[in-house]
């Protein structure tokens, strides 16, 4: 019986130290030095890339992760606090969000902005130059790449700023995992080399014909064309120009209105940029030794605000006329509007390096050329006199700056301008619009501005 028991005993006490053992190994507490490296591909040569720590693992008592692996780093802790309450436990945040969500998404561009403007003291973790020199080209191939090595375990907020193209904030988790062939916790190879190939954009700009009433390309010079700008913001966080130029047009500085959008909403602005009527002037250098000039109607200088950079494009609207004179084209010449999209980025060791983005829409119209001409022998006579009809109704001109020359205009309308008449020799005199055309001394007439359509020319004195 005693032996019996014995052996019951010793069966037991191996079977606690089985026990014991098994949930020993089980229980191996993180290194809580291991480190991993962060390999950032998909730049362009010679950007600044920047790591921002966001968070720790978050370590128990007894050595393992918690649940809720992570706690917000002290820097991040205050800010989240105050303006995402909702996450101030960290637990919530990540039973909130995922990588992907529309919610983490706006958290971390808010998070980026703070930082990109030092509106919160967010110091880089570490911050290094993709390989090559910076070389400025819409086409270049974002094939240079840079290496953090050292990252402590945790989660790092991914920037690059001082490119040619926009980079996309990337998150990325150094988290411990259990090993079941070791029993320990540890960061795995993947974890210990992490690859995140960034997405990227060029900056853009597009200017289109936005007036639905009319055929979109073709309008005559009495109209009210209305254009609108398109503009990507550039993340270089320097400066940042709208600039516009219509050769053969005259724009309406009263109607120019400027816009911030953000996905599908638009919103007017009322600051955050400045309009100027004429050039953009830019110094290559703090001498201004040399200087590009760029000639436009006006440009507007956005003032790069935390609620400016919020931002995805800005949107600028407004409307113009043909001009009604020589200057304008008919016919499929056309008349090219241009927009410029013109940011600085920040400066390397030499000069001030800036972009010029370029977009255009163009505007047709047309015309009419009328000989009267004696029909037995077909030479040119003078004084003739004709209306132009669209279908009743005559429509209204403005004489051009020699005799028999007319350009299509509204009602009343005045050239806005002294003009010389054709008689007066050289008397300049102001000009108002007119129904009746005057072929000139060779019986010639010259009807321009015309946007397409159906017209009907009639002889009202022989």
């Amino acid at each position: 019986m005693k032996e019996r028991r014995i052996f019951k005993t010793l069966a037991i006490i191996m079977i606690l130290m089985l026990l014991t053992m098994t949930f020993r190994t089980y229980s191996y507490a993180v290194d809580q030095n291991a480190t991993g490296t962060i390999t950032v591909s998909g730049l362009e040569p010679g950007v600044d890339v920047s790591i921002y720590k966001l968070t720790d693992v978050h370590i128990a008592s007894n050595g393992q992760p918690e649940s809720t692996p992570y706690t917000w780093v002290d820097e991040i802790a205050g800010w989240v606090g105050v303006l995402y309450p909702q996450y101030d436990s960290i637990e919530n945040f990540y039973n909130t969000v995922t990588d992907d969500s529309a919610e983490a998404q706006e958290f971390y561009d808010d998070l980026a902005s703070k930082i990109r403007w030092g509106i919160e003291d967010f110091s880089a973790t570490q911050t290094k130059k993709s390989e090559g020199e910076p070389v400025y080209d819409p086409e270049i191939l974002t094939n240079s790449s840079v290496e953090f090595t050292n990252c402590e375990m945790g989660t790092y907020l991914i920037l690059v700023e001082n490119g040619y193209k926009v980079y996309s904030p990337a998150v990325v988790n150094l988290t411990p995992e259990f090993n079941n062939d070791t029993h320990s916790w540890e960061l795995t190879d993947a974890m210990k080399n992490v690859n995140v190939d960034l997405k990227s954009s060029a900056p853009s700009i597009t200017k289109t014909v936005t007036d639905e009433t009319l055929t979109e390309d073709n309008y005559g010079t009495k109209d009210e064309i209305q254009f609108t700008i398109l503009a990507d913001i550039p993340k270089s966080r320097e400066i940042f120009w709208i600039g516009d130029k219509f050769a053969n047009g005259t724009i309406d500085m009263d109607s120019v209105e400027v816009y911030g959008v953000k996905g599908d909403t638009t919103t007017l602005l009322t600051n955050d940029y400045s309009l100027s009527e004429g050039n953009i002037q830019i110094a290559h250098s703090l001498t201004e030794e040399n200087i590009t000039n760029i000639d436009l109607d006006f440009n507007i200088n956005i003032d790069y605000s935390e609620d400016i950079y919020n931002y995805d494009k800005i949107k600028v609207v407004y409307t113009a006329k043909l001009n009604k004179d020589s200057s304008v084209n008919m016919g499929i010449k056309g008349n090219k509007n241009n927009a410029y999209l013109v940011y600085v980025n920040n400066p390397y060791d030499t000069g001030i390096n800036f972009q010029i983005q370029e977009s255009s829409d163009t505007v047709y119209t047309y015309g009419v050329e009328v000989t009267k001409v004696d029909k037995s022998d077909q030479s040119a006579l003078s004084g003739a006199e004709f209306n132009l009809l669209s279908g009743d109704t005559a429509q209204w001109f403005l004489p051009g700056d020699t005799a028999g020359v007319y350009y299509i205009a509204n009602e009343g309308d005045i050239k806005g301008e002294s003009v010389a008449s054709p008689e007066s020799e050289g008397i300049e005199e102001p000009v108002t619009a007119t129904q009746t055309l005057s072929v000139d001394g060779q019986g010639n007439l010259y009807i321009y501005g015309l946007d397409e359509g159906t017209y009907k020319l009639k002889e009202t004195k022989a």
